[in-house]
């Protein structure tokens, strides 16, 4: 069995983190933001994209606020296709429709995933595809998110199955059963510690006192309950039968490098170093193919810089609204000029096409390198490459933005 092809112009020491980080030099070390100021970059994010932090959402939020953010998500235009290849009529969608329209205004509930879960456009597990068996592109799979990630529940689907969420950076309808819902101060003491680990690995592994497990994605943020030399206790939240919040104990393995005591400098060398965690992982659209674990060019994103506790945006367009140490490119910019320019951006900077994004580490020769999940047929997965690609154009005549995080 032989692996996957290199994509062209890469060898197979430009694989490793080390290559990169050392024609980096000391620049690595240079923090992008120092701890004290990501805060306020954080809520800068929020104001830039005008979504909301989960906490602070008030009490109640009128009917017609909420209806405002479930009808952001309208039918497509176009043809789909359904699980089976079928096409998709109009009294398909009005029945979703029907569905995502609960009985307002109701308080706003707080609560946290229990587990890793979908973020739907619609209340459905249908898959809603653009050309038949295209399982790997549901129009309806906006995002995931993971185990202890904050939410607030605005309204219920017709059916009782699903809650509108207001999730970090997303609006989108998540199952109820994968949330437990609590008071604002139990949310906001599980997520707001300053006793947490963050997730380093592509996917952490917890281990439960019922006997089974738990992966957290790279960039989820764990409630660190008691340390002691043979292992770390966290804090995994769980669903009881009326809905509400219990706290069950999960065991990290002692000594194991999937996780961090709060979280990592945001300097070139963190952001290389998990970057390249991820290379060869699988690509999905909206973090899911089928149910099973992958990214998506802007997750990848999102997760690398999340160990470092700085929040971004969920999608490649709202990435490129953030930072203000930004080099955009002209339509007209030569290719020379956009090399040359590149020389001067720091590795682990976000480079940004229209609908992707990646994570720059350097060049060679002049030509630029990326880190970037590539949903083509050819590689569908994590990779590394020159800025050649593309078949409308390559990406290094597409890139409109190098986002450098400050």
């Amino acid at each position: 069995m032989t692996g996957p092809c290199l994509p062209p112009n890469v060898t197979p020491d430009m694989l490793s983190v080390g290559f990169w980080l050392d024609r980096a030099g000391d620049s690595a070390d240079t923090p992008f933001i120092t701890p004290e100021t990501i805060p306020a970059f954080n809520d800068q994010v929020h104001a830039s994209i005008d979504i909301p932090a989960v906490l602070d959402l008030p009490d109640t939020l009128s009917a017609a606020r909420v209806r405002e953010q479930i009808a952001r998500y309208a039918p497509p235009a176009e043809t789909h296709y359904g699980n089976a290849g079928q096409p998709l009529d109009d009294g398909y969608f009005a029945a979703l429709q029907e569905n995502a329209s609960p009985h307002l205004p109701t308080p706003v509930r707080f609560g946290l995933a229990v587990c890793r879960t979908n973020v739907r456009a619609f209340p459905t597990h249908d898959l809603v595809t653009p050309q038949p068996y295209a399982f790997g592109f549901d129009r309806l799979q906006e995002t995931t998110i993971d185990p202890g990630w904050s939410v607030a529940v605005l309204g219920s689907s017709s059916d009782g199955l699903w809650y509108f969420c207001l999730t970090p950076h997303y609006w989108g309808w998540v199952l109820a059963e994968h949330i437990a819902l609590g008071t604002r101060q139990q949310v906001k003491a599980y997520t707001e510690s300053e006793s947490f680990v963050m997730t380093t690995a592509e996917r952490g592994l917890v281990a439960l006192a019922t006997g089974s497990g738990l992966a957290p994605q790279m960039g989820t943020r764990l409630l660190l309950d008691i340390q002691v030399s043979e292992s770390n206790s966290v804090l995994i939240p769980a669903r009881l039968p009326d809905g509400s919040i219990k706290f069950r104990d999960g065991i990290i393995p002692p000594h194991s490098d999937d996780f961090y005591d709060g979280y990592l400098p945001c300097t070139p060398r963190t952001i290389l170093q998990q970057a390249f965690r991820l290379l060869g992982s699988p690509y999905a659209w909206g973090g899911s193919r089928l149910g099973l674990y992958g990214r998506d060019c802007s997750r990848l994103v999102r997760d690398v810089y999340a160990v470092t506790g700085v929040n971004l945006p969920r999608n490649s367009g709202q990435q490129t609204q953030i930072g203000t140490d930004n080099v955009i490119f002209a339509p007209d910019t030569s290719d020379d000029t956009r090399r040359n320019t590149l020389t001067r951006v720091p590795p682990g900077a976000i480079l940004a096409a229209p609908g992707h994004v990646m994570i720059y580490l350097g060049h060679v020769d002049g030509e630029p390198y990326a880190l970037h999940a590539s949903g083509a047929p050819e590689n569908g997965r994590v990779i590394v490459s020159d800025l050649s690609l593309g078949k409308e154009g390559s990406l290094l005549q597409r890139l409109t933005h190098a986002i450098i995080i400050s």
